[in-house]
């Protein structure tokens, strides 16, 4: 017997054609249906999806929720910091205020290098409108006022940090600085900054760029090294006392944190902390002795012809530097202003080679000026006494060589004293690698009191980074040219040829040590360091003994007495129109077959108690008896008859 169906609601008709619904069991329709779908050979309308695809939708589902729930819990977990700092730093900017940098003075207080207003546009690129007419906007106002394509100006936007402030341009002229104050009211993200720029005074001294160096924007490299000193809008030392002196001369930078709208707006100010001025360099150099040894090598190399030369003055009671001239030079201002690219590339190509400090990177054979040295040696070594003479009857020969005196036909019997003062080179042939009955130092023990005066080794000067020139030695011919040391090697340089390279500084500081009796001190530019915080604050750098001892006193004294008969009767005899005595040595450095050797002259003044070590080279320069002697004799007659004497 089949059942009927049940219904769960039996629907009637009223009159009023609407429809009453009579609801039943719910539970007892599942069943009754149940049965019926069961047991009832009428249609049934079921599932139209199969159970297979139901499966793929739920899988489905069940992965994009994982994928969501993964990504959140990255996102918070492990990237949360990120993002907060991003937001914090979206509403926060930090500005930067340049500390006013330390200016330099001479011995005297002439102002040698100050600070003058400067024009820059800093941009901090996540305040910048993306895109839409804003931008264009933008683009067009700043590629009309510095002259760049929208094209240019994208990319150096897009090159930064977005959150980072960096310079767009700088050393703005002070009218095209007047259109942007203007035309950047209404422009977030872009700011018109004050700073300074380098002004170095000493513009028809050029030659005090060596010393005083420039100062320029600070690289990519140089901010990675200190990202918590500078920032991109930051100027930095480059070359000279600017690079050496760079963290006691720049200062501390003010800094401002503040919070700012969408727009980058102001809202208020979290953090302020006020600059410190940097401290100031007063210069042991005296700028009219700079003056004159520039202007005195200029006119000696102008009537020789010459084009290269360099003049080092020093106190050699303490290593002050009173004056250094390398020539030629070149104007700081033009790379503290921003040196165009032609220009630098013209300056690099100058077969003069401006941009090279000649003093303290110019490696030179130092002909005779090293004879003080090896005859140094030898009397300390016992090789010779005082009294000792050597036959000069023109050179020496060594089987096939022949290694000639500079006199023809010789200097006759020669001590310590005439071979200093006539520079005969048969006699430094002969203490330096021996010959006949003299046995003479060997390349080693010359090699070891170089040394000891301080050839092959930095001078340690506070302004530049210098050459040490270089000392051959016979494991170096051998490793470098596979060839032996042989005794004219000796003999070359024994006489200051060869191999042997020196700096003039280099001379300068052993020349310094006969001068003073035998001590020397650490080279130096710099007398003392001022601040100006609360109250007045001076250093005084003292002077640092950098070699004493290396031969006896009596030694010393003979060397200086040779030296001296240099001047009186010697190839310096240019020197005895001074008004104070003196004594110096020359040189004559023979370095091409082809061209000219270099001119030397080191020496002091007055003999007794020296005030002043004057070290000269022109390049090229032929003889120093000649060329270098002149520079020296015209500027001691200046500072002794004429400078000393002023009021």
């Amino acid at each position: 017997m089949t059942a009927k169906r049940q219904l769960p609601f039996i629907p009637s008709f009223q009159d009023d054609d609407t429809i009453s619904v009579q609801y039943r069991n719910p539970h007892e329709w599942i069943e009754s249906s149940y049965v019926d779908a069961k047991t009832s050979d009428t249609e049934f309308m079921g599932r139209t999806v199969s159970d297979s695809r139901l499966e793929v939708l739920y899988w489905l589902i069940v992965a994009v929720l994982l994928f969501f729930i993964a990504r959140d819990g990255y996102l918070q977990l492990l990237k949360g910091s990120g993002f907060a700092l991003l937001a914090e730093r979206n509403k926060t900017r930090t500005i930067v205020t340049q500390a006013h940098r330390g200016i330099f003075y001479d011995r005297n207080g002439a102002i040698l290098v100050r600070n003058s207003p400067d024009f820059s546009l800093v941009v901090t690129p996540v305040d910048l409108p993306i895109e839409g007419d804003e931008n264009v906007r933008y683009k067009n106002i700043l590629s009309e006022l510095l002259k760049k394509s929208s094209q240019e100006l994208q990319l150096e936007i897009e090159n930064h940090d977005r959150y980072r402030p960096f310079l767009l341009a700088d050393h703005i002229p002070y009218e095209k600085a007047l259109q942007l104050e203007v035309s950047l009211q209404d422009m977030p993200g872009i700011a018109l900054s004050l700073s300074e720029q380098r002004t170095y005074e000493m513009t028809t001294e050029q030659s005090m760029s060596h010393i005083v160096g420039y100062t320029g924007r600070i690289s990519e490299e140089q901010l990675r090294e200190k990202p918590e000193e500078y920032s991109l809008t930051d100027t930095i030392g480059k070359s000279g006392l600017e690079l050496a002196y760079e963290q006691v001369i720049r200062g501390v930078s003010g800094k401002k944190e503040m919070e700012v709208d969408a727009l980058g707006h102001e809202k208020g100010v979290l953090f302020e902390r006020a600059g410190e001025q940097g401290s100031n360099l007063l210069l042991s150099l005296d700028l009219n002795m700079q003056r004159k040894a520039e202007s005195v090598l200029a006119e000696i190399m102008k009537k020789t012809g010459k084009k290269k030369g360099v003049v080092i003055v020093s106190d050699p009671h303490n290593g002050e530097i009173l004056a250094y001239v390398s020539l030629p030079s070149f104007d700081a201002n033009t790379f503290a202003r921003g040196i165009r690219s032609q220009d630098y590339e013209s300056l690099l190509k100058d077969e003069k080679k401006p941009l090279l400090n000649r003093g303290t990177s110019g490696e030179y054979p130092s002909g005779s000026t090293i004879k003080m040295l090896v005859a140094a040696a030898a009397l300390q070594e016992g090789v010779v006494t005082k009294k000792s003479a050597v036959m000069s009857t023109g050179g020496i020969h060594v089987g096939k060589w022949f290694f000639p005196d500079w006199k023809s036909g010789g200097h006759g019997a020669t001590n310590v004293i005439k071979a200093l003062a006539e520079s005969v080179n048969t006699y430094f042939y002969t203490v330096g690698g021996g010959y006949q009955r003299i046995e003479g130092l060997g390349a080693d023990r010359l090699i070891d009191y170089f040394k000891k005066f301080g050839i092959g080794e930095e001078t340690h000067v506070d302004f530049q980074k210098e050459r040490s020139g270089f000392l051959p030695t016979p494991e170096w011919k051998q490793r470098t040219r596979n060839e032996v040391w042989y005794i004219g090697d000796t003999y070359h340089i024994s006489i200051g040829q060869g191999d042997v390279l020196v700096t003039p500084l280099q001379v300068n500081l052993y020349t310094s040590y006969f001068a003073n009796h035998g001590i020397n001190y650490e080279p130096h530019i710099v007398h003392a360091v001022e601040s100006k915080d609360e109250k007045y604050i001076q250093t005084i750098l003292s002077p640092k003994e950098y070699r004493k001892g290396i031969i006896d006193r009596q030694n010393m004294e003979i060397i200086r007495e040779g030296l001296r008969a240099g001047v009186v009767q010697g190839s310096s005899r240019r020197l005895t129109a001074l008004p104070v005595s003196s004594a110096g040595k020359t040189g004559t450095a023979q370095w091409s077959s082809t061209k000219s050797p270099h001119a030397w002259f080191t020496g002091w003044a007055p003999y007794e108690n020296p005030e002043l070590v004057l070290t000269v080279l022109v390049e090229e320069g032929e003889e120093g008896s000649r060329t270098a002697i002149t520079v020296a004799h015209d500027f001691l007659q200046w500072y002794f008859r004429e400078y000393k004497k002023r009021p």
